[in-house]
């Protein structure tokens, strides 16, 4: 599989502890981890443009998505990328509550693993920050299906790079825009200060390096 960048809004450390989810526990102890921040307010569409653009963003960029830096520099596949409503990309769907976590989770995973087959993927996984403002007694479900649909995806034996991050972490009440500030970092590619969090914007340098990495390889 060509790399993949999958964020996954609203993922955080605590959540993996509380519900027990034994493949991403695994994930930390075995790849590069480290933890992202985002500062409130945090909405999807600022904190994807932020990674598409390659730097920080409070202003929705009125261009195509296709034509962000990093659209641009990977060529990489969008799925379900909550800059627009309903979400852009291969798969999308309302940024609502329509479509159930599970659907969304299977889908999304399904659409990487078809498009990684030829080139890079640039995709996101809702649910939790979706569900999660109002109905914060669904976590642990959902946290459930993204580690099942996780090992599916990480354990087919061909991937090459994949970084897997989260913007922001958990909903914390029910408006939006209100997570915890920190979030997720696990990869296959070292994040650039080992004693430093993750800022937004960087991600995109990681998946481009990443990108390059493969194209060197081959």
């Amino acid at each position: 599989m060509q790399p993949i960048l999958l964020g996954i809004l609203g993922l955080e450390y605590q959540g993996f502890m509380e519900c027990e989810t034994n493949f991403l526990l695994t994930l930390v102890n075995s790849m590069e981890r480290g933890v992202t921040e985002n500062k409130k307010p945090q909405y999807p569409a600022q904190s994807w443009w932020s990674v598409l653009m390659m730097e920080p963003v409070k202003e929705i960029p009125g261009i195509d998505p296709t034509q962000a830096p990093l659209v641009k520099l990977t060529k990489a596949s969008l799925i379900n990328i909550p800059i627009t409503d309903p979400t852009y990309g291969k798969y999308s769907i309302r940024f609502n509550q329509d479509v159930d976590p599970a659907t969304e989770i299977n889908m999304v995973i399904k659409a990487v693993m078809a498009e990684a087959a030829t080139r890079p993927v640039i995709a996101s996984i809702n649910a939790l920050d979706r569900f999660l403002h109002t109905k914060p007694s669904l976590k642990c479900g959902i946290y459930n299906v993204l580690d099942k649909a996780l090992r599916e995806l990480i354990l087919r034996g061909d991937l090459t790079h994949i970084i897997l991050f989260s913007p922001y972490g958990n909903p914390q009440g029910p408006e939006e825009g209100n997570h915890s500030e920190y979030g997720v970092y696990i990869a296959t590619i070292p994040r650039p200060r080992h004693e430093d969090t993750v800022k937004i914007h960087e991600i995109g340098y990681l998946f481009n390096e990443a990108v390059l990495s493969t194209q060197r390889a081959l």
